[in-house]
């Protein structure tokens, strides 16, 4: 008679769950204290309604906040808990001699690992719809959303662990190897990135998440569409939705590949490989390798820095043969430090590990040769003008986006001033910034990109008259971008859509530093509106100063006289309106608006007349010391 054949032992599972016990047991129990809080806090506030539309949105902000990190977490405890015994020689030799095949201990194994996680969920999930049912406000589709991220969640990180247990045979390695599935992308992203920063101009520290970013399944998930949005409605109520629930269902059928995988991997794993730090040869160069380049990437920036970038680096951009020198000295460290790792010993010294020096020593040169050429065009790379749907510009602080189909001339104007930096990339990299060079400006160019997309640039720019006086050089066109009067008039209103709720007033030669324009007017939102309009009236004269390029924009003259728009502009992501302020700084030729503030009896004629006395010696005696191009007339207005 044929025997079957079992896929599933029960006494196995039973003797999991019971040994370690305390291990879901300890999480259930202090997960059961919050449906006990939430049940204490309505009969204490028993006045309180909750109704099924703060239920689920209590529910999704769990499954898209709380869920995902948590999983990740626990997740390793428990694969460690069932899988222990492949890093020790007797227990691993003991449970393969037992009369069930490997194929019947890993199906058992990951679901006794994937119970001791949900168990936790279940015991608080499973209290607090029973709370819900109670008291009235329990909703079917928000407890089933739920539970399927927490499944998809399970599957992915029980997925990974289950692998990184298969690829080591030591119990201190399987969560290095965890962390790095879970983070090692992002951080290769970082330290590349970074790498390409002090090489290439214009390229920031740390760009938005990149292409490669699904291969950090936690920082990808907390960085995409999965998670709650609130719907407002035509009948003015809210709604809550669980959007990206997709993004985590792709990531558990990841999951469930890992598994198979493991699987693979499990049939094939040598019991001898208990206690080695890789259960498998060819994982060896990658594991030794990969532990130099990170090496490098990491301790040879620290050399670098330490070495020659403060002492012999002349100008902002490293240079290639130094920082490969660096890069070398502390592959090698990682390269020999993962050798003795692996070979269980110190004696790794020998003629045997010279190619492997060499092969250190190449990847160096590669990498800081590849990133220094800019092999990849990212210092001249300029998005073309119709996949651009907005641009936006920060300078010193100074912020403004313009629409490409609302705006096009400003925005045209900005690509084309990003162009003039791309062409004089040769001249940006040679000078070295000194007292001859007027002004450094620290410009943050944003493009956002009809494909959802964005590109980041950053430029520390140094300005001088001569450059700001010749046609199509980048110190011309940003000082054109700021004579224009639409980019002049952007400083002193709020945003299309937003609503002004009241303007704060903060000057030295009032009665009082701060007045609120309600609190002045007692509730009366006339005054705001008059300042407001009085504020447009000077835009479309042209009152409002152009920014100097040539200037520092400090606030040691301005900043005493500055008024702070409060509005409410509304989030199209969210469900209502957001408060904000923006500041504008005053200026003697903004004479509608310093009208105004006097007619509204908010100073005196006197006031302003000190104002701009005091004013005009401040700027006096800062061009005896820096020069009178430093401080032209028309300085400024400045919008924080």
């Amino acid at each position: 008679m044929q025997s079957k054949r079992s896929f599933f032992n029960v006494t196995l599972f039973k003797k999991h769950l019971s040994r370690f016990w305390p291990l879901w047991g300890i999480v259930s129990l202090v997960g059961a204290m919050f449906p006990l809080y939430v049940q204490l806090a309505l009969m204490q506030h028993v006045t309180h309604t909750v109704d099924s539309a703060e239920f689920r949105s209590s529910l999704y902000s769990i499954a898209a906040y709380f869920v995902p990190g948590f999983t990740c977490v626990y997740a390793v405890f428990c694969v460690m808990a069932v899988w222990g015994y492949l890093y020790n020689a007797r227990s691993v030799g003991l449970m393969h001699t037992l009369p069930v095949d490997r194929t019947c201990l890993f199906v058992t194994n990951t679901l006794a690992a994937m119970a001791m996680q949900l168990i936790p969920y279940a015991v608080t999930g499973g209290l607090l719809c029973l709370i819900a049912l109670g008291w009235g406000f329990f909703d079917l589709v928000a407890v089933l959303n739920t539970v399927l991220a927490v499944l998809f969640c399970t599957l992915l990180f029980t997925g990974i662990g289950t692998l990184c247990a298969m690829l080591t045979g030591h119990s201190i390695v399987l969560p290095v190897f965890y962390l790095l599935a879970n983070f090692l992308a992002f951080l290769m992203e970082i330290l590349v990135t970074n790498l390409a920063h002090v090489f290439l101009i214009g390229v920031p520290m740390m760009e938005d998440l990149g292409r490669l970013s699904f291969l950090s399944p936690i920082v990808k998930i907390y960085n995409s569409s999965f998670r709650p949005y609130d719907e407002l409605l035509a009948d003015g109520t809210v709604t809550c939705h669980l959007r990206g629930l997709w993004v985590v269902a792709l990531y558990a059928l990841a999951g469930c590949a890992m598994l198979a995988l493991s699987w693979l991997l499990y049939k094939k794993r040598h019991s001898e490989s208990a206690g080695d730090v890789v259960a498998f040869r060819w994982l060896r160069p990658i594991f030794r390798y990969g532990a130099a380049l990170l090496s490098g990437l990491t301790i040879g920036r620290l050399l670098y820095e330490l070495l020659w970038g403060d002492l012999f680096q002349r100008g902002d951009y490293a240079d290639p043969l130094p920082m490969a020198v660096c890069i070398f000295l502390a592959g090698l460290i990682g390269f020999y430090a993962a050798s003795m790792l692996l070979e269980k010993s110190r004696r790794v010294f020998g003629k045997k590990s010279l190619p492997g020096v060499g092969i250190v020593a190449a990847g160096a040169v590669a990498v800081c040769l590849l990133v220094s050429v800019d092999l990849f065009g990212l210092e001249k790379k300029i998005p073309a003008w119709d996949e651009i749907e907005s641009v936006s510009i920060s300078d010193r602080g100074i912020y403004s986006e313009w629409d490409a189909n609302t705006y096009p001339e400003q925005a045209g104007a900005l690509r084309d001033f990003h162009q003039a930096v791309v062409n004089d990339l040769d001249y940006i990299r040679s000078y070295v910034p000194d007292q001859s060079r007027i002004s450094s400006h620290y410009i943050n160019l944003r493009y956002q990109l009809k494909d959802g997309t964005t590109l980041w640039r950053e430029y520390d720019l140094w300005m001088t008259a001569d450059r700001a006086g010749t046609a199509g050089t980048f110190e011309n066109l940003l000082s054109a971008f700021y004579q224009d009067l639409e980019v002049r008039s952007y400083d002193v209103r709020i945003p299309d859509g937003a609503e002004l709720d009241d303007i704060d007033i903060y000057c030295d030669y009032m009665n009082d530093r701060y007045i609120n324009t309600r609190d002045h007017a007692e509730g009366d939102y006339r005054e705001t509106e008059q300042i407001y309009a009085a504020l447009q009236k000077d835009a479309q004269e042209g009152n409002i100063p152009a920014k100097d390029i040539l200037q520092f924009y400090a606030d040691w003259y301005v900043g005493n006289f500055y008024l702070r728009l409060n509005y409410r502009h509304f989030d199209v992501k969210g469900t209502g309106y957001y408060g904000r302020g923006k500041d504008v700084y005053l200026s003697p030729s903004m004479t509608n608006t310093i009208d105004t503030l006097v007619e509204l009896e908010y100073m005196t004629e006197e006031d302003v007349e000190q104002w701009k006395e005091d004013r005009a010696e401040q700027e006096r005696a800062y061009a005896e010391i820096y020069g009178d191009v430093l401080y032209p007339e028309a300085s400024a207005v400045y919008v924080g």
